[in-house]
């Protein structure tokens, strides 16, 4: 079954290829004038010096071409730079057919994203993996889940969408394709979260993208699509704006994993945790991390995290009856997808 998705994905690419830059009502036609043209040269072989009539009239015919693609070609293009093109909805599948003819880069800037959930999502990350094997780029840049934007958008969306689970679902495909890669590839692939509040939407391929502005009430995917160049004023701005959010993001190894300090009578260590923000309150799951704990004298342990530099905090094993413990394994399950059972809560010292 495997074998016989992966060759239907195969023949859908390669029929992507051939009809791209080309509509789906004008290649019967160049079809059926191609094979008229045939038949009239069959019938004209007869003919009195038909090798040298037909190597003139092509060499005439080349020249032509030549003229329309090197001269009136880029004219053309010049003016439909600034041509905007309405779909009435986002259409993932049309959207992945473009990533699969893409030459340079992939950009999406959502929320979150259904283009990373079934059915969708088997489709376009193998597209995703196509462009990076052929030396193109992908990047992703999605709200960040324990942010105060995510909130705010949930609201905006009347409980039709919980942004932080749906965001927190697309990470874990993500981080799970990134997974998948090589070395090399994992280098032209990046993911980063924003914590601002967005106001539009992106779907980039190459020199054009998909825009549109969140509207309140239902999902963005569900409203009107401009198709734009990304040289257009319109694109410009979205990309512009994509650009500042992509600059101000967490990546995507931020959000797995933080840098922790623990210091006790024995000195200092380091280790690259899992964690939990939760309000104000950090949360650690690793097991060096509770190891340490218990080696150590009970209240001897000072813990810093990188992210809060000049914050000292006391750290404590959270064991069962605790009130906490119920309500953080369920988020971290939620943001890793896997149980964890033990946890270490930290709690801020006043400064001295």
């Amino acid at each position: 079954m495997a074998r016989r998705s992966s060759m239907e994905l195969l023949a859908r690419s390669a029929w992507v290829r051939l009809a791209h830059g080309v509509r789906t009502r004008t290649l019967p036609v160049l079809l059926f004038f191609a094979g008229l043209s045939a038949v009239m040269l069959l019938l004209a072989r007869g003919a009195a010096e038909y090798g040298r009539t037909l190597a003139m009239e092509l060499g005439a015919e080349f020249v032509g071409a030549l003229v329309v693609i090197f001269a009136l070609t880029p004219i053309v293009r010049r003016s439909q730079q600034g041509r905007v093109r309405e779909h009435r909805h986002l259409d993932f599948s049309w959207y992945t057919d473009r990533v699969m003819t893409a030459t340079r880069s992939v950009r999406v800037l959502h929320t979150f994203s259904r283009l990373f959930s079934p059915p969708y999502s088997q489709r376009f990350l193998a597209a995703a993996a196509g462009l990076i094997r052929r030396g193109g780029r992908v990047e992703v840049l999605l709200m960040h889940p324990d942010s105060v934007a995510a909130v705010l958008r949930t609201t905006e969306l009347a409980g039709r969408r919980d942004v932080s689970q749906e965001s927190r679902r697309n990470l874990q495909t993500l981080e799970a394709f990134r997974q998948g890669l090589d070395e090399a590839s994992r280098a032209r692939f990046e993911v980063r979260l924003y914590t601002a509040a967005a106001s539009v939407q992106m779907y980039q391929w190459d020199d054009k993208l998909l825009a549109s502005f969140l509207p309140l009430g239902k999902l963005s995917g569900d409203h009107s699509q401009l198709e734009v160049s990304t040289v257009s004023p319109l694109g410009s701005f979205v990309t512009e704006r994509a650009d500042e959010l992509w600059d101000g993001g967490v990546t995507l190894t931020e959000y797995w994993l933080t840098g922790v300090t623990l210091t006790d009578d024995e000195g200092r260590r380091r280790y690259s945790c899992r964690f939990l923000d939760i309000g104000d309150r950090h949360y650690l799951a690793d097991a060096r991390v509770i190891a340490h704990l218990a080696r150590a004298h009970n209240g001897s342990v000072r813990v810093e995290l990188r992210r809060c530099p000049g914050t000292v905090h006391e750290v404590d094993v959270i064991t069962d009856g605790d009130p906490d413990l119920a309500f953080v394994r369920q988020r971290f399950l939620e943001k890793y997808g896997h149980p964890e059972h033990v946890f270490a809560r930290l709690d801020p010292l006043p400064p001295v």
